[in-house]
């Protein structure tokens, strides 16, 4: 992720880090963005197994074979027009019309010092060298027709395999099918396609604290938004989610949950509990049934992160801030997923575009504030980053990216992510 443009800005700012930064040594074990996301990526080891669908299946899915196409298209010479076929030679001569061709008929060989009646997509007569859109004829009493010229050699003729030839490369393997791609299989007569199968992503909360949506809250209770959130997020791309529900705060019964959860998904989501509080037992739990390979990533919103394996499931845990679960989820998880969906291509479409705002006081960490592009074209942030603040997130298009440690004035070139490219499959 390149930056670029900025202008010199320090001499009315500080660039001090927050008022309660990281301890110096924690940084020093902290990854990058980019060192957790190729973490993550190279640990894609596997590709889904697959499964044959029909065409009418298979619009947003990945394809686990590459197709060739097995006929031309067109598969035949045909018309562009309504018109005539004719001869070169048959401009400004009145010519009988000797035979009358729609699409899906099977021509005889164009008579000499005749024309033929035709219709767009029907195939051209043999011997028919042009056709002439009907706008350009004159049809006598006797039936004859004048054709105006000039006539060219292929005029309003589309020839045989002048979209595809059998054999051309279509898609290759982990091309995610739009609709379309399915027009295209359609137009070369593929019924049936190898896909991969979409991974099944298991999703749990942690916190006593947390109530479901449509029960009373007590004193000191909130209702439980990340998993629905999560939830929703996975099955945007492509992937089934498991509700597994709420854990409470205890060590036990955290593994025993992530252990059965772990025998019957791919993956496993949780909320919440990978800080280093004495209620945070995901940790802990995840560590004792399996493994945990990073937890801390140089990320405003969503330093705490956790990402290993129970049983045979590979395990993600997100921090229990909403802002913080729905940023590491688009710039970490989303990426992890589409790659293990099959997917070749899981980096979003972003732009670079000038600052409306300044910004002097950076964080030590790469920051993604929420914003949007203003009616200048240029960005504008979110009056409120904090990361409990979901509304932030409804009330913005995108994510604006702050490299770590630096200034940022107005005029300055950002990295600006459309929601639209977070939130998609691609």
């Amino acid at each position: 992720m390149s930056h670029q443009n900025f202008n010199s800005c320090s001499a009315h700012v500080t660039t001090e880090r927050p008022a309660h930064p990281p301890a110096l040594a924690e940084w020093d074990h902290m990854k990058t963005l980019e060192e957790a996301l190729s973490h993550l990526l190279g640990r894609v080891n596997h590709m889904p197994t697959t499964e044959r669908i029909g065409l009418s299946e298979a619009h947003q899915r990945v394809l686990a074979s590459a197709i060739q196409s097995p006929i031309d298209v067109p598969g035949f010479d045909n018309s562009a027009m309504d018109g005539y076929a004719c001869r070169l030679d048959a401009e400004g001569i009145p010519l009988p019309v000797s035979q009358r061709i729609a699409a899906g008929d099977a021509p005889s060989p164009l008579a000499p010092d005749s024309v033929a009646r035709i219709f767009t997509g029907a195939p051209l007569p043999e011997g028919a060298q042009a056709v002439v859109m009907q706008e350009r004829t004159t049809i006598q009493g006797d039936g004859r027709v004048v054709l105006s010229g000039p006539i060219e050699l292929g005029q309003f003729i589309r020839r045989t395999a002048g979209d595809l030839s059998r054999g051309q490369a279509l898609f290759p393997v982990g091309h995610l099918l739009q609709s379309a791609d399915v027009a295209l299989l359609a137009s070369v007569g593929l019924s049936v396609l190898e896909v991969f199968r979409p991974l099944r992503v298991g999703v749990f909360s942690s916190g006593d604290e947390l109530r479901q949506p449509g029960s009373a809250l007590a004193p000191g209770q909130i209702y439980d938004s990340n998993r629905p959130m999560i939830m929703s997020l996975v099955r945007a791309l492509g992937a089934q989610a498991s509700d597994l529900g709420c854990l409470p705060d205890g060590l036990e019964t955290t593994r025993a949950a992530l252990r059965e959860a772990g025998q019957a998904h791919d993956v496993l989501i949780t909320c919440g509990g990978v800080s280093v509080g004495e209620e945070d037992h995901m940790k802990a739990a995840v560590s004792a049934e399996g493994a945990l390979d990073l937890w801390k990533i140089m990320l405003r919103p969503g330093r705490p992160f956790a990402f290993g394996r129970v049983r045979d499931a590979t395990f993600i845990g997100l921090p229990g801030n909403p802002v913080s679960a729905w940023v590491t989820f688009a710039l970490l998880v989303r990426p992890y997923l589409l790659r293990a969906l099959g997917q070749q291509r899981v980096e979003p479409e972003s732009l670079l575009l000038e600052s409306g705002f300044d910004w002097p006081h950076p964080d030590a960490r790469r920051e993604f504030l929420r914003g949007w592009i203003d009616a200048s074209g240029r960005l504008a942030h979110h009056p409120r980053q904090d990361s409990q603040v979901l509304s932030s997130i409804c009330e913005s298009r995108g994510l604006i990216e702050i490299p770590p440690g630096q200034p940022v004035c107005r005029g300055d070139r950002l990295r600006y992510i459309p929601f639209t490219a977070l939130l998609s499959r691609g």
